[in-house]
């Protein structure tokens, strides 16, 4: 933390010129230290609201990517429940003639 005694301007005195135009110098040299901390500050908070803007993008990406897997999981599904539905119906039409032709044989044995 930046603080008046690690500025070293705790102790200034202006009660004469000379310490004023010291005081003067210690301020300046105070301010320029505060002002480039303040870059820094605002260089890392620059850095923070990019990396959260491409956070926000790769959720966002990931959400919709997830989606599209989840749609497409969905479509795959129910189209493979129609063809089993299909093989079933198509197997019980097959039983059932299969029980017929020892009939018909019978029939034309006749």
């Amino acid at each position: 933390a930046v603080t008046s005694s690690s500025l070293s301007i705790d102790t200034l005195s202006v009660t004469s010129s000379e310490g004023a135009l010291s005081a003067l110098d210690s301020i300046n040299t105070s301010i320029a230290t505060v002002t480039q901390g303040r870059g820094k500050v605002g260089a890392v908070q620059n850095r923070l609201a990019r990396t959260i803007a491409n956070l926000s993008i790769t959720v966002e990406n990931l959400v919709a990517a997830e989606s599209q897997m989840r749609d497409a999981d969905i479509a795959h599904e129910v189209a493979l429940l129609t063809r089993n539905q299909i093989l079933v119906q198509a197997s019980t039409a097959m039983v059932g003639q299969a029980n017929l032709i020892p009939q018909s044989v019978l029939q034309l044995l006749q």
